[in-house]
């Protein structure tokens, strides 16, 4: 089932700024960092919970699958068809803004479409009904959005006594304004690596990543890490934490930047290389040196 809520006035430019990525990702470019294999299976490996990916955890830990679960900011559904095929719930409930990726998802989702209903609705402005789910998540949506308080208050209402929200998420600076210390070490790594792989595709050099201005990162995606440093506070604020996971990015996600597609899947050098950058990012991390920009919250409702 499709419902239709009132959308933001700017929901088209965001659509429209998505459809262009996702036909970028079709015709084979390499956009995001985690899209190289072995990068993405680092990241991947650190968001596990008891060496399972959380939609396994959760039932696992439960005995069984939640009832209803809901996606905030399902796109074209490929966490709903990985939470359906686990499986990890029984039904489920996708909202986004924008209702064209919802064929896409029907698609993903293949004969458990049967139990997920698509709803089209602008998150910062949703009312949901208390006690409706066990499980509310979102996966690499929530630094989207902007009114967080009343989002935050929204979940924890909705959720059943004991529920969970979980979170994929972007963490970092607000609207990309890497610090320093980000800049800094980014540069240095990138200095100590061969030149083939810091080329980018006009062929110059990749000798530091820059600190877009606000208005440009606004321009490109009005809501792209709006109030992303707010979401780990508010977070605690509103649940019981049970894992908070460090997942890294804070230098992977600018390094890579316009140059991953130079990494070549399974070839030893490279892989050394992503493997070393990977380790000295963890390590900056560990210590305290560096936060991490990227985490997996899993927390409880009160």
């Amino acid at each position: 089932m499709r419902i239709r809520w009132p959308l933001k006035k700017n929901a088209v430019t965001e659509a429209d700024h998505w459809h262009e990525t996702d036909r970028r990702v079709a015709r084979g470019e390499r956009l995001f960092w985690t899209q190289q294999p072995r990068v993405g299976r680092h990241f991947r490996k650190k968001a596990l919970i008891d060496g399972m990916p959380w939609q396994a955890w959760l039932p696992h830990s439960l005995g069984r699958p939640v009832e209803t679960a809901l996606e905030l900011g399902c796109g074209r559904g490929a966490q709903l068809a990985i939470l359906m095929r686990v499986p990890a719930a029984r039904k489920a409930v996708g909202i986004d803004m924008d209702e064209t990726g919802f064929q896409a998802a029907a698609e993903f989702l293949g004969e458990a479409a049967e139990r997920v209903r698509l709803v089209a609705a602008d998150i910062n402005q949703i009312r949901l009904e208390e006690s409706s789910y066990e499980l509310i998540y979102a996966h690499q949506a929530f630094h989207h959005f902007e009114n967080l308080e009343h989002i935050f208050a929204e979940i924890h209402q909705a959720l059943r006594p004991g529920g969970f929200c979980i979170l994929n998420e972007y963490v970092g600076p607000a609207r990309f304004q890497w610090t320093d210390a980000q800049l800094g070490l980014t540069s240095q790594i990138l200095g100590a690596m061969p030149r083939h792989l810091r080329l980018y595709q006009n062929g110059v050099e990749k000798l530091a990543e820059g600190r877009s201005p606000v208005e440009d990162v606004i321009r490109v995606c009005p809501s792209k890490a709006i109030r992303s440093n707010e979401i780990v506070p508010l977070f605690y604020e509103t649940f019981d934490v049970l894992h908070h996971k460090k997942l890294g990015g804070t230098i992977q996600h600018l390094l890579y930047s316009g140059i991953v597609q130079n990494f070549p899947d399974d070839d030893p050098e490279t892989d050394r290389i992503v493997d070393s950058i990977d380790g000295l990012e963890s390590v900056f991390i560990g210590h305290g040196i560096l936060p991490s920009d990227f985490v997996l919250l899993a927390g409880r409702k009160r």
